[in-house]
């Protein structure tokens, strides 16, 4: 991957994977957690995050093929979930993380790591889209390998902030947070329209002429 596709990627899965604006949540969740407990579910879920993104990244191509998908209808498609996404960050609505029923189903499970946390509040939909339109796109090797590794150092990051979460979210604050929250929006709302007309056009050139 080039300089600019790498940037790109980084932004796309940076604002998706809302790890700023995230933190919050993660701190409500484990509030009833000690230090220890919320530590370890902070492990499993960014390595859950890191399981899953990978997964995408090196076999996203066969499960395209299988479904009958090609690149350019999962990059309109995926990108209309990111603009989508992105509208509700923006608006700072509660739509983009999990639903109430999802966050009171969590509540009563002894881990929360895997679901919710991993999928599908930080590796959703969007996330997992934006992922393997990125796979696709760049599909040589050491592409993917560079994705893998932007993806690693991603959860990486996000297990850091998860395992500091409640010292993180009290200096922060709600509004820090809607703040973050905001900006992420506005940075995929701009990368999804990109998704959406690049797919459109080659699906149908008269568009672009």
């Amino acid at each position: 991957m080039d300089d600019i596709a790498f940037s790109t990627m980084l932004a796309a899965l940076f604002s998706m994977m809302n790890p700023l604006g995230n933190v919050g949540i993660f701190a409500g969740m484990t509030a009833n957690n000690t230090q220890a407990e919320a530590r370890a579910i902070a492990c499993k879920c960014a390595i859950a995050c890191a399981v899953t993104l990978l997964i995408v990244i090196w076999s996203g191509g066969a499960l395209m093929q299988l479904f009958g998908i090609n690149v350019n209808e999962l990059r309109a498609g995926g990108g209309i979930i990111v603009l989508l996404i992105g509208l509700h960050m923006l608006f700072n609505k509660e739509e983009h993380k999990t639903s109430a029923s999802e966050r009171a189903d969590a509540e009563t499970k002894d881990s929360i790591a895997i679901v919710p946390l991993a999928i599908p509040i930080v590796a959703g939909p969007g996330t997992i889209a934006t992922a393997l339109v990125g796979a696709e796109r760049h599909s040589g090797i050491w592409a993917r390998i560079d994705m893998s590794l932007l993806v690693v150092g991603l959860c990486i990051f996000i297990g850091v902030l998860f395992w500091f979460s409640k010292p993180i979210a009290s200096w922060v604050g709600p509004s820090g947070m809607a703040v973050v929250t905001r900006i992420m929006g506005m940075v995929l709302v701009s990368i999804a329209m990109g998704m959406i007309s690049g797919g459109l056009v080659a699906l149908v050139p008269a568009l672009g002429a």
